[in-house]
């Protein structure tokens, strides 16, 4: 699927648990994998991009650049839902 951040294409997923998708745009193609691990208070969650190859170094740094952006718009929202 294509969407404004690039092709995505879902690997696997299980219910509350898991979600994997393949990832291209900028240059960079890696796997983004999301686990949902349930604590005593809380959930846990996990994101692991794995997967760049070394030609894609400048690509990997944007994308590292980009994502505490990202989770601290997650926050905000999450936030909002406590």
């Amino acid at each position: 699927m294509s969407s404004p951040f690039g092709n995505i294409e879902v690997r696997g997923a299980r219910e509350n648990n898991l979600m994997s998708y393949t990832w291209a745009a900028y240059g960079l193609e890696s796997v983004v994998t999301w686990t949902l691990t349930p604590s005593s208070a809380r959930t846990r969650l996990r994101m692991e991009q794995s997967g760049s190859r070394p030609n894609q170094q400048q690509a990997h740094q944007g994308a590292i650049y980009g994502w505490p952006g990202f989770f601290a718009a997650l926050e905000q929202v999450l936030a909002r839902i406590d």
